[in-house]
């Protein structure tokens, strides 16, 4: 797993590169703990280049987010994987995180929407 981070109108952007699994989840919590612990509250998870999440990977997206609030943070999920989305609607965690169809999106809406942005973009997954 590669993982890359930008900076991008105010958002630290983390793109996770391949599988987030039990193997690589410890790189990508380092990462994400390296930024909360440099105060840069404000994050973006950029998933659109997963091929692959497991449990383990779930709870990684679950603590980032805990990880962001408790700092009274931000955060994003971008996901256009139509088999990751559906994932975290079996766990209802389509409710909690905001996520968005493309880096755009999340970029102009973060700040001003929760749940899922575009409906109809999701509305085949049910």
């Amino acid at each position: 797993m590669e993982i890359e981070v930008e900076d991008k109108e105010g958002y630290q952007v983390v793109t996770p590169i391949g599988e987030l699994d039990v193997y690589t989840v410890p790189l990508f919590r380092k990462v994400v703990l390296k930024l909360e612990g440099d105060r840069r509250h404000d994050l973006i998870l950029d998933l659109t280049r997963v091929t692959f999440i497991d449990s383990s990977g779930l709870g990684s997206l679950i603590e980032a987010y805990q990880k962001v609030q408790a700092a009274q943070g931000e955060v994003g999920y971008v996901i256009n994987n139509p088999r990751i989305l559906k994932i975290l609607r079996l766990v209802d965690l389509d409710r909690v995180f905001k996520v968005f169809p493309n880096l755009g999106q999340a970029l102009q809406d973060i700040g001003v929407t929760g749940g899922y942005v575009d409906k109809e973009f999701f509305s085949d997954l049910t």
